[in-house]
């Protein structure tokens, strides 16, 4: 029985190792292969065969301010910047759009529904401007090799990949 489950977990465990590394798809290996063979210090690191070093230089930030939009701004982010006497003159079709924008647990502001939503309901306010804000972050070398659009402040770039990558994703770069 104890043998069973040994060779269970490990089938389990060789699974998920699998799932992990196929994360990527061809193509996003080859960009992010492309971006690293453009930095000299990525380079380096792929030639010595550090993947928990690599993994780290394409989870740092983007070194040029590359902004994009967040796909995870909690409601309780976007109550925290909000000037809560602007919500008293909205009037009530805005305070409804708001009302069902909370009704989602966190905001994608990659979607133009969630922008749009946020520019009907709080236009003209400070909290418009502020929870827009919310929605922007700055992009870490992976986002932004992954991304799509200008990068600015005025124009953010769109993720279509986010979060950080692993040591075995940074093996399959270098590989």
């Amino acid at each position: 029985m104890k043998t069973f489950r040994h060779l269970f977990a490990g089938l389990v465990l060789a699974l998920f190792a699998v799932v992990a590394q196929a994360q990527f798809s061809p193509q996003q290996i080859a960009t992010l292969k492309t971006v690293c063979n453009a930095a000299p210090a990525c380079v380096t690191l792929a030639n010595a065969a550090d993947d928990i070093a690599l993994a780290a230089w394409f989870n740092a930030a983007d070194e040029g301010g590359c902004i994009v939009w967040r796909p995870d701004v909690s409601i309780g982010e976007a109550n925290a910047v909000m000037v809560w006497t602007e919500i008293d003159t909205m009037a009530a079709g805005k305070v409804r759009i708001w009302e069902w924008m909370r009704l989602v647990p966190v905001l994608d502001f990659r979607q133009s529904s969630i922008r749009q939503g946020i520019n009907d309901a709080f236009a003209g306010t400070t909290t418009r401007v502020n929870i827009t804000q919310a929605g922007k972050r700055t992009a870490t070398r992976v986002e932004k090799a992954l991304a799509s659009g200008a990068c600015s402040n005025v124009s953010p770039s769109f993720m279509t990949w986010f979060g950080p990558i692993t040591y075995a994703e940074a093996s399959l770069i270098r590989s």
